[in-house]
Order: structure tokens, then sequence, then C-alpha cells
């Protein structure tokens, strides 16, 4: 990639534009190259002119029912219902004091996971409004950040939400269900891919961000052999596909997972910021060379969250230790998407003059 000296004049903010959330706004700087072009050399292995920091258009329209059911709309409609039923008929209901959606425990749709093709219908995606939505949303997706769509409740998340937790993490391990939650994840899948290409062809998305927890705050829900056997086909389908679509894959999965990390690496995922009971910098000295990790800030409070905002002082030396941390060549990291002004404009100055050189 071409290197641009920095330049102070780059700090200069020229728009904002919605991030990670509709009551959040990206500052755009006066970079050298697009954010979408340095999102991309980043992911392909080249040098970026910056470290990427939260520089995406969320992009998850109400046509999908999940967007509505899990309470995450974000495209130039505004979000005005909450709840209610995903795609496959599950009933979601929306806690406001959790800024989310759940399925009401204690009533699952599958009792055993051999009955899903007679309660689980499919979903007819190509009865939605796309031609709709792509009209109200031209001057949305018009930027030059990169834009990412989310798939929220990916494998073990859908099976959770028709089985109940425990249903179905003993479902992913009975012998007598297996075969046949392999059969609902191809189906799974195959509707995930359907939907995907939709944001490929009719928006042209950069990214798909692929929601699925795979542990607790101590340890993996399942064994390293149930999960290669169990779930690692299908997101390396997701990821394949994506990447002969020329998407961008970003993991969202919660949880303690870093005795993992050489299998969740190994299959092609392009982007993944695990949470803080995960040792990030180990995964990222050992791991950083097959994935792109994202670092989240200890010092910002996340959005919702009780504590009191550090100062501009403190979120510059952040800035400088994050760059000090995640420094080795080859390997690089990106943040966001909620840090504050002062952060970015000193990860943006110190990151854009150590890429330059």
């Amino acid at each position: 990639m071409t290197k641009y000296p920095f330049s102070p004049e780059e700090l200069t903010v020229v728009k904002t534009y919605p991030s990670a959330g509709m009551d959040r706004m990206t500052e755009q700087f006066r970079t050298p190259i697009t954010a979408r072009e340095n999102l991309r050399a980043f992911v392909s292995g080249q040098t970026p002119c910056w470290m990427p920091d939260g520089e995406i258009v969320n992009f998850t329209p109400d046509i999908v029912p999940d967007n509505i059911a899990r309470a995450f709309v974000q495209e130039a409609k505004p979000m005005t219902d909450v709840g209610g039923p995903d795609m496959f008929g599950t009933m979601w209901v929306y806690d406001p004091q959790a800024h989310g959606s759940m399925v009401v425990p204690g009533n699952p749709r599958l009792e055993d996971a051999n009955d899903w093709r007679e309660v689980i219908p499919m979903p007819d995606v190509d009865s939605w409004d796309w031609a709709g939505c792509a009209e109200r949303n031209k001057d949305y997706l018009s930027g030059d950040a990169p834009i990412f769509t989310t798939q929220f409740s990916g494998l073990f998340e859908r099976l959770i939400s028709f089985m109940d937790f425990e249903g179905a993490a003993l479902a992913l391990i009975d012998e007598d269900q297996q075969d046949a939650v392999k059969e609902l994840f191809e189906a799974l899948t195959d509707v995930y891919i359907k939907i995907l290409d939709k944001f490929v062809d009719i928006f042209h998305i950069d990214g798909y961000t692929f929601h699925d927890d795979w542990g607790s705050q101590r340890s993996p829900f399942f064994s390293r052999q149930t999960w290669l056997e169990m779930i690692a086909p299908y997101i390396k389908k997701l990821v394949d596909h994506c990447h002969a679509r020329g998407v961008i894959f970003e993991l969202h999965s919660c949880g303690c997972t870093e005795s993992m990390i050489d299998l969740i690496s190994s299959i092609g995922i392009d982007m993944w910021r695990p949470q803080p009971m995960n040792d990030i910098v180990k995964m990222y000295r050992e791991y950083g060379d097959k994935i792109h990790f994202g670092y989240r800030v200890p010092l910002v409070p996340s959005p919702g969250s009780p504590g009191s905002m550090p100062t501009d002082e403190e979120l510059v030396e952040a800035a400088k230790k994050t760059m000090e941390t995640f420094n080795i060549p080859g390997r690089y990291v990106y943040t966001g998407p909620y840090n504050p002004p002062a952060y970015r404009k000193a990860l943006y100055e110190l990151s854009r003059k150590a890429y330059a050189k």
C-alpha cells in the first residue's frame, strides 16, 4: 500500500456518520484514503494507513424480522417497533433496562431436535421488501465508510432460541439428536447465505458480522471436539461464501473462548473483537498473523454502563498504550466503535505516523 506522510490537517473533521448505534456518530477525518479502502487493506494483510477504529456504518434494516425482534434496527427509517417474532417465528421480548431482547425461557418451541422440520418454518426471504428498503436507504449508504450488516442468533444462539439453553446444549452432544442438529444448522446456513447475497447484490455491503456466543465468563460452552464437529463446518461455509462474494467476515462471539483461539483462527474468520475476560494480548502475539483482533479500550465504559468518562489526557495515554502494545509488524488490530474523540484523534495520529514509516 502507498505510504502517505502524516499532516496535522488530516485531523480536520469533514463529516459525521452513524456508526455502531444510531445514537452514536463517528467523526470522519480528512484522510488520505477512504475508511473503506483502509479497512480492505487492513483485512488483506497490508499495512493500513491508520488503525481502523469503528469507522463502519452498521446496516440492519427492518425488513429482516430479527432486527426488529432484537431491537437493533439501524437504517434510514427510525426504529419504532421492538421485540416480537423473528424470521423463524420465535417470539422475543424487549427489556428496556438491558437495551436488548430475549426469548422468555421455560417454554421451548422445540423439545427434540429431530422434530425441527415440523416445528420450525423457514422464512421466505424473497418476499421481504428489498426494493423499498433500497430506495429509502440510498442516502444512508452513500458514504465512503464500509457498510456492515449483522446476522443475529447465528447457530448455537438460534438453537437456544428454539430449545432454551439446556436443551440446546444437550442436543449438541446427544447422539440421538446430533444428526438432526447438523441438518438444522445446514438449513440455517443456507438461509443466512441467501440473506447475505441479497445484501451484497442490492446494497453492496463490505462486511458481515455474525453473532454466535460460544462461552461463559470462565470457559467455552462446549468441548473443542463438539465445536469442530457441530459448529465449525457451517461457520466455515459462511466464511468461504463471504470471501467468494468479496465480503469481510467479522465474528461477534461473547465469552471466554481463548482456549479455542487456534480453532477459531483456523477457518478464515477475518475479524473478531473478544470480550475482556480473554487474554487478547497473548492471543494477538500468538495468532495475530491469522486473525485480526479488535481491541476494547478498558479505560472507556461501555455504552449504558456506570462509570465516569476519563479525561482527555488519560485518553491520549490510553491511545499511546494501545500503539505500544499492538506493535508487531504485520499484525494489526482494530478498535472501536465507541471511542471518545480524544482517543480517536490520538490513535489516528499515532497509528498514521507509525504505519507511514
